[in-house]
């Protein structure tokens, strides 16, 4: 009986310490050293991602009086890294700690570069949103597709 209890101790502790670590590891260190975060719009895990909207309106959280700043490039070339800055927003946050912008997105490769700033705390991240002509939905949504048959 003394051996079951203890197995039941041991296997409720190690389920307990393993719900600590993926908690633990589902929060970016740079969320919690920065004290800011993007909640949605943009996923950094991913290296591009592609798009026909117009715009995309980001959203995040950070510390009040922090500063964010947003640029969004236009890729010109693609053999050459030579990038033209379309749009520059800065933003302050507020008391709610929470911010939101929309941008307007070019065809072709944009890159978003976002800056955060508070006192001595720094942190810098890039992303790449594809954005694709609206010609190429209408053609995919009036595309038909037939079943495959095995013989």
């Amino acid at each position: 009986m003394k051996k079951l209890t203890l197995t039941l101790a041991i296997i409720f502790l190690l389920t307990l310490f393993n719900g600590f670590l993926v908690f633990a590891a589902s929060t970016s260190n740079s969320e919690v050293d920065s004290g800011f975060s993007i909640t949605s719009g943009l996923d950094f895990s991913k290296e591009a991602k592609s798009t026909f909207d117009k715009a995309i309106t980001i959203t995040g959280k950070a510390e009040e009086g922090s500063t964010i700043t947003i640029a969004v490039y236009e890729k010109l070339l693609e053999k050459e890294e030579k990038l033209k800055e379309v749009e520059k927003y800065k933003i302050v946050v507020g008391a709610s700690g929470y911010f939101n912008q929309t941008m307007n997105l070019v065809i072709g490769e944009n890159i978003i570069d976002i800056n955060f700033t508070k006192d001595n705390k720094s942190y810098s991240n890039t992303t790449s949103i594809k954005r694709k002509k609206s010609e190429i939905k209408s053609e995919l949504e009036q595309a038909i597709v037939l079943p495959r048959t095995r013989k």
